[in-house]
């Protein structure tokens, strides 16, 4: 990210990512966070950015990191989260059989 404006549509953008890949409604998460009705819809719209406290608090409801929020390589890092832990349970054949159905899917989407 170059300047603050790109920094800005970045949290704005993680943050309705996350949520909607969630199923969960901006007013919903905004209460459950123990903030206004608005509080989430005001960050995606751009109106309000977080603090960093409520940074944290956003991510601490999804069980991720910060850095996972700001690792841009993964889109929706709590179901990436999810697969490596269902991932680290495989055994090494298990794992390259997956590899290779990954590979599949890949390849059909050229």
């Amino acid at each position: 990210m170059e300047n603050i404006t790109e920094f800005k549509n970045f949290v704005r953008q993680r943050f309705a990512i996350i949520r909607n890949s969630n199923n969960i409604s901006a007013r919903k998460l905004s209460i459950e966070m123990g903030q206004g009705t608005e509080y989430i819809n005001q960050i995606e719209n751009g109106r309000k950015m977080p603090s960093l406290e409520g940074l944290y608090n956003f991510c601490d409801y999804f069980k991720i990191s910060l850095s996972e929020f700001f690792d841009t390589s993964q889109m929706y890092p709590i179901q990436y989260k999810e697969i490596i832990g269902e991932l680290n349970k495989l055994d090494l054949d298990e794992l390259e059989h997956i590899t290779k159905n990954i590979r599949l899917i890949n390849r059909s989407k050229k």
